[in-house]
């Protein structure tokens, strides 16, 4: 296993788990998360213990995964059973499957940034808070 695919199932392994502790070891500190505007291990921790509480039984799974180097492109599915508060969204009971696209770059055994992220159309259809796309 190379370093990057390493340092990504360590990620989801944190993710996927609840292990939060474990984004210390694979998330470099002054890590840039580029689509969403923060920078540090910090923030991107708050924002995965977000989704679990909304998603207890939140799991990435790694659908497909492009390595070069210290870059890597990856096609992830998230699925989950909404239960809990999301971002100010009342539990719905409702199962999603939403698909995400990323990009990133690991430096010294660490994720150091990443573009890309979670389809939220998608996710909001899904989640029934936003209308689906219709069947023509």
């Amino acid at each position: 296993m190379s370093q990057v695919e390493e340092v990504l199932h360590g990620i989801y392994e944190a993710i996927n788990t609840g292990n939060l502790a474990l984004l210390e070891k694979f998330v470099a500190a002054d890590y840039t998360e580029h689509s969403e505007g923060f920078q540090g291990v910090e923030p991107f921790r708050q924002q995965v213990a977000a989704f679990r509480a909304g998603f207890p039984d939140l799991y990435v799974s790694i659908d497909q995964l492009l390595t070069d180097g210290d870059r890597f492109a990856s096609r992830t599915t998230v699925t989950g059973t909404h239960t809990g508060d999301l971002m100010g969204m009342p539990a719905t009971g409702k199962q999603i499957s939403v698909e995400a696209v990323d990009m990133g770059r690991i430096e010294n055994g660490q994720a150091k940034e990443r573009w890309g992220g979670l389809n939220m159309y998608s996710l909001l259809s899904q989640l029934g808070m936003i209308p689906g796309p219709q069947p023509s």
